[in-house]
């Protein structure tokens, strides 16, 4: 893709088949192409472990894979999914399996985001649900789920999905303090099961 403007890509997604899949190497090429897209709508949080210009593929899926056995210092362990449509990357989750105090403050059990493309189409709302039927697998019952204040989009996937509003706290985010919404949601909920 280059660094064109990705406005101008139509992508078209297969809606009836979305499916989560583990990160690999089919996917590779359009999920760079997604990199792509984040960088210039310039988000910055798209992808646990961070990525940049300069990743190793190899190396990168064999941290996840590190991750997912907890694994890596400093880290809890947590299970990495895209959510692709048969030939496109759409969008990333990330399932951690427990929580230390920083990420009950900011991050939470279950973490998103959508490639710039897709945005708009209802595909956040699928993927977290998705992700809490993942969630529910791993033993993750009432999984936290923490966005910003001001992301609209956001606050509406995880209220779609039945996330009560916990609390509202400061976070420290790069010098500046941000409004962060605790949502709770419960995997285990008849809502939950049949969303999806």
């Amino acid at each position: 893709m280059g660094m064109r403007d990705y406005k101008n890509i139509d992508l078209e997604i297969n809606m009836s088949n979305l499916h989560l899949t583990r990160p690999c190497l089919e996917y590779m090429d359009s999920f760079r192409e997604a990199l792509v897209e984040y960088m210039l709508e310039g988000v910055r949080d798209f992808a646990y472990p961070k990525v940049d210009s300069r990743w190793d593929v190899k190396r990168y899926l064999k941290r996840l894979k590190r991750l997912e056995v907890g694994k890596v210092v400093g880290h809890v362990a947590s299970t990495s999914f895209w959510l692709v449509d048969g030939a496109n990357y759409i969008a990333s989750g990330d399932i951690r399996h427990s929580l230390n105090e920083r990420l009950r403050m900011l991050g939470g059990n279950i973490s998103y985001g959508v490639r710039p493309s897709a945005w708009g189409q209802g595909v956040g709302t699928l993927n977290l649900a998705m992700l809490l039927k993942e969630a529910a697998k791993l033993g993750v019952r009432e999984p936290l789920i923490t966005c910003y204040e001001e992301n609209l989009a956001s606050r509406k996937i995880i209220e779609k999905n039945g996330g009560v509003l916990m609390r509202e706290v400061f976070n420290n985010v790069e010098g500046k303090q941000k409004l962060t919404r605790i949502y709770k949601i419960e995997t285990s909920s008849s809502a939950v099961l049949t969303r999806v």
